[in-house]
């Protein structure tokens, strides 16, 4: 069965890429290529490692009600962790919790549960800004999607926002009914089986401990401030790489085109989502009237930006030493990491799983 679905996977990337690059006039891609200036682009992967700095900082204050960590360490697992990802694609979002929990001796639980809260903040953040770009909008005559296709769009930004609304209710549900639903849990479900069921209370306990940034003000905000910095590089980032081909978009237009990335950055095809993304990139480019090599130079060269920086600095980590080698090797052989028997942890009001 797992074969099956490499297979399927890579069937999958391979053919989204073979119709990017069927279409394309491939000399003038390269041409485009050459003649984009260099300077914006040297910028932009300056601001995705500060973009990846901020997701550390964020990531600490996400911890900090259950383990107090280092920025160094954070950093180090964040850059490998997105060099992962542009190595084998969303099959390597694991590695990033899983470096944290080896360094710092941390239960992966912990760590794991700590990310899915940032990807709920991300997924936030995308769908609270993709909505609000598809109010302001315009599309060049002549578009095909330029008069009956956005109320389309719009429809389906205003459905999100209300789904954004409903599962951020959910989670702070959660949160203030946690301790009462631990307690059942481990009362009623944990002694059916409890050597496979602790690993999954214990992820829902911290999961649950993380949430309480939900009901902290000021964890609140600086975690939302943290959110804000880091799109906002992402956001700056993008626009220099439209600079360096000499192409000024709106912002809206700009941040329709970072949600048509993000859609496809999700499906978990090897390489950092190649193919994937550089089918959805590009058809949003073409959406918003963009000439077809031109956009296709675009997407290759954005793809490059957000994920070479970071890979480049695993790489780098890797060579210090910063990282255990045998452990990543584990890692990508798909075996199990072992959780250390001891976590750092404060204690909270809620009753925590033994």
């Amino acid at each position: 069965m797992k074969y099956i679905k490499t297979i399927l996977i890579l069937s999958l990337g391979g053919l989204l890429a073979w119709w990017f690059a069927s279409r394309l006039n491939w000399g003038r891609v390269v041409e485009l290529l050459r003649e984009a200036r260099l300077w914006p682009l040297i910028l932009a992967a300056v601001l995705v490692n500060m973009s990846m700095f901020a997701r550390s900082l964020r990531w600490q204050a996400l911890l900090a009600p259950s383990a107090r960590i280092g920025l160094r360490s954070l950093f180090v697992a964040t850059t490998v962790g997105f060099g992962a990802l542009f190595a084998i694609g969303r099959a390597g979002e694991v590695i990033r919790p899983a470096v944290l929990s080896i360094q710092e001796r941390l239960r992966l639980s912990l760590t794991l549960a700590s990310i899915v809260i940032e990807r709920i903040y991300d997924m936030a953040s995308i769908v609270l800004l993709f909505s609000i770009s598809l109010i302001f909008l315009e599309l060049p005559a002549g578009t095909p999607l330029a008069d009956a296709g956005m109320n389309t769009f719009r429809t389906i930004g205003l459905m999100a926002t209300f789904g954004l609304v409903a599962a951020l209710s959910l989670l702070l549900v959660l949160r203030l009914k946690s301790g009462l639903m631990i307690k059942l849990l481990e009362k009623r479900v944990l002694p059916l089986a409890p050597r496979l069921l602790r690993p999954v209370l214990n992820f829902i306990y911290h999961l649950t401990e993380g949430l309480s940034v939900l009901t902290n003000l000021r964890e609140l905000l600086v975690t939302i401030l943290y959110t804000v910095l880091i799109w906002a590089l992402i956001i700056a980032s993008g626009w220099l790489c439209l600079a360096a081909f000499n192409l000024y978009l709106p912002l809206s237009q700009l941040i329709f085109l970072i949600g048509f990335g993000v859609v496809g950055s999700l499906v978990p095809t090897p390489g950092g989502s190649a193919g994937a993304y550089h089918a959805a990139l590009a058809r949003g480019y073409e959406i918003i009237g963009v000439e077809t090599n031109l956009s296709a130079s675009l997407t290759i060269v954005g793809h490059l930006i957000g994920f070479g920086p970071p890979f480049l600095l695993a790489l780098y980590f890797l060579v210090r030493g910063d990282i255990s080698l045998t452990s990543l090797r584990q890692l990508m052989a798909g075996e199990p990491v072992q959780e250390p028997e001891k976590c750092q942890s404060r204690q909270t009001a809620d009753a925590k799983p033994e």
